[in-house]
């Protein structure tokens, strides 16, 4: 038998965070990971294609067999790394899941925040303590993994999953939610 899961995805070209949290007939258990990969400027096209892929690859073998899949919001303003080859990986994960039937959730940056540590503004610091104070036995390693677990929190919050949860968890505004239409662009 397969137990239920809920993967929380914190899509980056460097680090991505990723956080699965798994119902059992005694409560909910929680495991992180990363997916790392190493770019330069100067890559040639392929190069970028092969970086894309194989994050997306590993990505999908973390998150392709879950339940339900929440991913945050690509920020078009966002530091680092080429804006392009950043969506078009967010974009090789998320239809990953979809052609293999994952519902997915999207939530935007700023949203995390709030649900998770109060702030819509708040810094990776704030975040990491507010998983902690929900996740005290998980150890984080980043705030890639801080944010991949807020991201499946509020995925196990939506779906009454036995979590702790305060009200802001349950205010969130989602992005996206599988079967509904958009709230938003995704990529606000």
């Amino acid at each position: 038998m397969t137990l239920p899961l809920i993967v929380g995805i914190d899509y980056s070209l460097t680090c991505t965070g990723l956080a699965i949290i798994t119902k059992t007939s005694t409560g909910c258990k929680l495991t992180t990971s990363t997916v790392t990969s190493k770019g330069s400027r100067d890559a040639s096209l392929p190069d970028r294609h092969e970086r894309i892929t194989q994050i997306g690859k590993d990505v999908l073998h973390f998150a392709g067999r879950a339940d339900l899949a929440v991913i945050e919001g690509v920020t078009p303003g966002a530091k680092g790394g080429s804006p392009v080859d950043r969506f078009a990986g967010w974009w090789w994960v998320v239809g990953g899941l979809i052609r293999r039937g994952v519902p997915v959730a999207i939530v935007a940056p700023t949203s995390l925040k709030l649900a998770i540590a109060g702030k819509g503004n708040a810094d990776k610091a704030a975040v990491a303590a507010a998983v902690m104070g929900l996740w005290p036995d998980v150890e984080i390693s980043s705030s890639d993994v801080s944010d991949a677990v807020g991201l499946a929190h509020l995925g196990a919050v939506a779906w009454g999953w036995d979590v702790k949860t305060l009200t802001r968890h349950t205010e969130v505004k989602w992005t996206y939610w599988p079967g509904e239409e958009a709230a938003d662009d995704a990529a606000s």
